[in-house]
């Protein structure tokens, strides 16, 4: 992958957008407010309306499983049909983009495949002039990956959520790396060696005891001590899967004769910020995302909805919230939100972040939940 950092203006037409590596790459361009356009490889009559003004191609989609012949040809004829696509449309980009494999180097039928995709996009790329950038990616992960199909990770996410068993069959060391690192270089946001200096080496038996542990203090209502990015990026992961089962903490309180007082978060070892708002009736606060950032709500006073919505779906989730019975609901990363005062009383809310807030990078997109 080239060094380069260089950003071309114009559409960026994507593949793949059903994958984990798709919807991070695509929620990271909605982010940054970068035009882009889904490329459907899998429809026998694939559309090529409006990609004329690409400036920028990347090429996600890919087959993981099934029979030899379908990770081998299979891969080359979803490159074949993207670059086929961008010819028929009469497109011209300056940047063609491949999220590969490091199996592509393995003379197995999907590294082969992955292989022979990268030289299809290459020859492409010569052909129209612009720079090709075959960006390698190892045991990536990330928020809704698909137990049992993406990664380890995610399948241990999964179970740890619901309290199934965790089984480890393996002893081998891998390289893992967050999905938003991922799309990050394949928008060149970062470069090759940044990327690779994100990613983390440790055994499988190792991960399974590090998710063990982020899980075992997180489904207490606490937030567990998050020493390195990535810490805070499998906590986050765990916590899409956590907030499919249990969106909402109960929090401890202590009640007598003068009232209650009621803990709203406990964290181990790390910085963070807490505040409150007040809202008066009718009015909402949010309809944004962070992408890293972890967010605690708390209604302590008043009547509350809370909206959050997946970025880029219809997906959402609504609660119903009172100061009455305070409880934590923590707010997913690529999840948009918002809280809105249905009561007839001033509402107030606390707000908890594990990051102190620094205003040149404010972790927070503007996006309708």
């Amino acid at each position: 992958m080239s060094g380069t950092r260089a950003r071309h203006s114009g559409l960026v037409a994507v593949s793949g957008r059903g994958g984990l590596v798709g919807w991070h790459l695509r929620a990271l361009l909605h982010a940054l407010g970068r035009p882009f356009q889904d490329v459907d490889l899998r429809s026998s009559l694939p559309t090529h309306v409006g990609l004329a003004a690409t400036a920028e191609a990347i090429h996600v989609s890919g087959i993981t499983r099934g029979p030899d012949a379908a990770l081998r040809e299979g891969n080359v004829d979803l490159a074949q049909r993207f670059v086929r696509t961008l010819d028929d449309a009469g497109a011209r980009p300056l940047r063609v983009v491949h999220a590969n494999s490091v199996q592509a180097s393995q003379p197995t039928p999907y590294g082969e495949g992955k292989a022979g995709a990268a030289q299809i996009l290459a020859e492409a790329a010569q052909r129209w002039g612009a720079e090709f950038v075959d960006v390698i990616i190892e045991n990536v992960f990330g928020e809704h990956g698909a137990p049992e199909h993406n990664t380890v990770t995610s399948t241990f996410c999964h179970r740890l959520a619901r309290g199934l068993e965790m089984p480890v069959g393996s002893d081998a060391e891998r390289v893992f790396v967050h999905a938003q690192d991922v799309a990050e270089a394949l928008a060149g946001v970062i470069d090759a060696r940044e990327l690779e200096a994100r990613g983390t080496r440790l055994s499988i038996p190792a991960l399974a005891d590090r998710l063990t542990n982020l899980a075992s203090i997180y489904d207490t209502g606490e937030i567990p001590e998050l020493l390195t990015a990535f810490d805070r990026d499998l906590l986050n992961t765990y916590r899409s899967f956590a907030f499919d089962v249990r969106p909402e903490m109960p929090l401890r309180s202590s009640r007598d004769l003068r009232g209650a007082f009621t803990e709203l978060v406990r964290v181990h070892g790390g910085t963070g910020q807490t505040g409150i708002s007040t809202t008066i009736p009718g009015i909402t606060r949010g309809n944004h995302f962070h992408r890293r950032k972890l967010e605690r709500f708390v209604v302590i006073s008043g009547r509350a909805r809370i909206v959050t919505r997946r970025v880029l779906s219809e997906e959402r989730r609504v609660f119903d919230v009172s100061g009455d019975d305070p409880v934590a609901i923590d707010m997913p990363t690529l999840w948009s939100h918002s809280i809105t005062n249905i009561g007839h009383e001033p509402l107030i809310t606390a707000f908890w972040t594990d990051d102190l807030f620094d205003p040149t990078r404010p972790d927070t997109y503007q996006d309708i939940a």
